[in-house]
């Protein structure tokens, strides 16, 4: 088994290989290609993923045991992590698939029209705030009669109703 410097350098640029691979194609190609005969199965991130990653991971397993074409650390090491990788992208593609953007375009709501809004006075009969200063002095004698015979202030406030 391979535990060399150069497995580890090549299971790093494996990894990355396989990650761009399923990102680059999910992001910037599913969305306008697709062979729509095989369904989810048409897009490109998942026939890369799945047929690419299939193979190069058999390339790096059978470079392991020593038998294929792969016989040293640095390539067993890129197949074999880059196909772990890219089949991982291309289940996950299949699990999740991209729209085309003409499916995307015809998935999108049309704008959304707001109900209008109309603003109605309302009369509200809150009690008054009391003034900061007192405008007027009153005597203790007179005090409950002239809270009595204030008139009672009526405040407005606009409210919004949709309809």
């Amino acid at each position: 088994m391979p535990a060399g410097k150069n497995f580890y350098i090549g299971c790093g640029a494996g990894l990355a290989a396989g990650g761009l691979q399923g990102y680059g194609l999910r992001e910037f190609v599913d969305t306008k290609y697709r062979i729509e005969q095989l369904g989810d199965f048409g897009q490109p991130s998942v026939l890369a993923g799945l047929i690419g990653g299939g193979i190069a991971l058999g390339l790096g397993l059978a470079g392991f045991r020593g038998k294929g074409p792969l016989r040293s650390d640095f390539a067993t090491g890129i197949a074999t992590t880059y196909g772990i990788t890219a089949l991982a992208t291309g289940i996950y593609s299949l699990l999740f698939p991209v729209k085309k953007e003409e499916q995307a375009a015809a998935a999108r709501p049309k704008a959304v029209a707001k109900p209008p809004v109309r603003v109605v006075r309302s009369e509200t009969k809150a009690a008054p705030k009391p003034p900061e200063k007192p405008q007027i002095r009153i005597s203790r004698v007179g005090a409950g009669a002239a809270e009595a015979a204030k008139p009672a202030r009526v405040e407005r406030r606009e409210e919004a109703q949709f309809m």
